[in-house]
């Protein structure tokens, strides 16, 4: 490994490519510390799901044979002190750990029942013909806003008949936790205000607005927001602004889940989750959405090594270009 770091990624790119004809592939036994994170990026047309497998370390005992260790007492730990509301979706310690997996699969108990019932809730609604459809809401434009890029125009969802409902039906029904806990839906101008505005209404939650500084009476509370990937590469692009928002608008110790239109590289996100730590917001209580992420760009293992690995990211679209 010292001499081959990114022996790994080969690894796991050679078995992906093998597979490249097929619609799911699983890969079991992995022990990458933050597969999302690190390995979306190569397989930038494909969703990329980790799902952690948890049981008690005597249920591991009984059907491994094996002996007790202190990781299985972790495990036990976790899924019983830590386990989300639905019961799948283990929360870690954000002390502790900075990665947080796509799903936790609670493996304690016997027969396919409990398989089903996950796939069912978890995974099968990700294949929904409704996620194509918004799918091909999302049109290429070529050489736009500059000369090679193929820009997806995500917000044109919100511009087609039904594109919005359709939408906020999705982010409603594919987030992976309880909307009767979250304290503010926060966005940031311009294509997250959108989506969350029609969110927000429908989970009947407050609107937390994230915007340039100066266009929000005080007193707010404000960081540094460098340039967007797109708008950095700008010969007049100005560099470093400040997002702001209102002071005191979400309570300390609430939830609160973030939507933006896209991740990508995502200065900007990173921008928002400072924000939100400044505001007196935990990572462990912060969620984020995205209608369309793009592996390629790597915006999973920015905020991972920025420190916020350990927040949730759901996206309903994987699109490979931008």
């Amino acid at each position: 490994m010292r001499q081959q770091p990114r022996l790994p990624e080969k690894h796991f790119l050679n078995v992906a490519s093998d597979a490249a004809d097929m619609d799911v592939l699983v890969i079991t036994g992995m022990r990458d510390e933050a597969p999302t994170a690190t390995l979306s990026h190569l397989v930038s047309n494909s969703r990329l799901l980790d799902i952690r497998v948890t049981a008690s370390g005597k249920t591991r005992q009984a059907r491994r044979k094996c002996q007790v260790n202190d990781n299985d007492r972790h495990n036990h730990d976790c899924k019983n002190d830590n386990r989300g509301s639905n019961g799948s979706n283990c929360k870690p310690n954000s002390s502790t750990l900075d990665y947080r997996h796509s799903l936790i699969f609670d493996n304690e108990a016997t027969g396919d029942e409990v398989i089903r019932r996950f796939a069912d809730q978890y995974l099968l609604p990700l294949l929904h013909k409704d996620v194509e459809r918004l799918a091909s809401m999302v049109v290429p434009v070529p050489d736009f806003p500059l000369p090679g890029i193929e820009f997806r125009h995500v917000l044109n969802i919100a511009q087609r008949q039904g594109g919005l409902a359709l939408c906020t039906s999705l982010l409603r029904t594919q987030f992976k936790d309880d909307w009767g806990k979250v304290g503010a839906v926060a966005c940031c101008e311009a294509g997250g205000f959108v989506f969350a505005s029609a969110l927000a209404q429908q989970v009947d939650v407050p609107l937390a607005l994230i915007r340039e500084a100066g266009k929000l009476p005080p007193p707010t509370v404000s960081v540094k927001k460098p340039s967007s990937h797109i708008s950095c590469s700008e010969p007049n692009d100005l560099g470093v602004k400040r997002i702001e928002m209102s002071q005191d608008l979400i309570p300390r110790g609430a939830s609160v889940v973030v939507i933006d239109d896209v991740l990508t590289i995502r200065k900007t996100l990173c921008t928002v989750l400072q924000l939100l730590a400044e505001a007196g917001i935990s990572n462990e209580n912060i969620s984020i959405m995205v209608v369309a992420e793009f592996p390629i760009h790597c915006g999973r293992e920015l905020l991972y090594h920025r420190g916020f690995g350990g927040i949730s990211i759901q996206g309903l679209l994987v699109l490979d270009v931008v």
